[in-house]
């Protein structure tokens, strides 16, 4: 799919569960800070199975994984293609291996991820992010993300979180014309 810091970008199916979960086990951050546990045994065959609610309208629900050259799992991206509107595209989740966080590899391989999602023809670059992650909204926000709305209370597995709603426009797209395109993300919408 694509090349990021000389990894290979491939699509993970079901039968990559094992390999998915094993990942999420020996990186426990993020479970932990969202939902104040480790990560359940269960939890890559969970995300295998979420999928958008039917009436966002997402054409494509993608699980990427990325493998160094002996055949490592380094990151895990899941994104949805039309979530919500045509050129919407939507970063579902975004794991870096522990060990490679704070090297320069995240950003270069948020990169290479948005040329890619670019090249497919994406208006808009979407993601939520907890709010209790401090590091990752500055991420973010470094990657060029705007805060669009909050969203207070939303169950993420375990725990109630109040999340930000982020928005990079792509290729002329602008934020006005995203929210008329996609109105629940309006600051002033009441639809969860």
């Amino acid at each position: 799919m694509f090349q990021a810091d000389g990894r290979t970008a491939r699509e993970l199916l079901r039968e990559h569960i094992p390999l998915v979960q094993a990942f999420f086990d020996a990186n426990p951050e993020y479970e932990r800070l969202i939902n104040g546990r480790d990560p359940p045994p269960d939890v890559a065959a969970i995300d295998f199975d979420e999928r958008p609610p039917p009436h966002l309208g997402a054409t494509w629900h993608g699980h990427l994984g990325l493998f160094d050259g002996e055949g490592r799992l380094d990151a895990v991206v899941i994104v949805d293609r039309d979530l919500g509107a045509p050129g919407v595209w939507h970063i579902a989740l975004f794991i870096v291996a522990t060990r490679l966080q704070r090297s320069g590899f995240a950003q270069r391989l948020y990169a290479a991820l948005e040329a890619w999602i670019a090249a497919q023809g994406a208006a808009w670059l979407r993601l939520v992010v907890v709010d209790r992650n401090v590091r990752a909204r500055r991420f973010w926000a470094a990657c060029g993300y705007v805060p669009v709305r909050m969203w207070r209370g939303i169950d993420t597995g375990a725990r109630l979180n109040d999340v930000h709603v982020m928005l990079k426009p792509l290729q002329g797209g602008t934020l006005d014309a995203y929210l008329a395109a996609v109105p629940r993300d309006r600051p002033d919408s009441t639809l969860p």
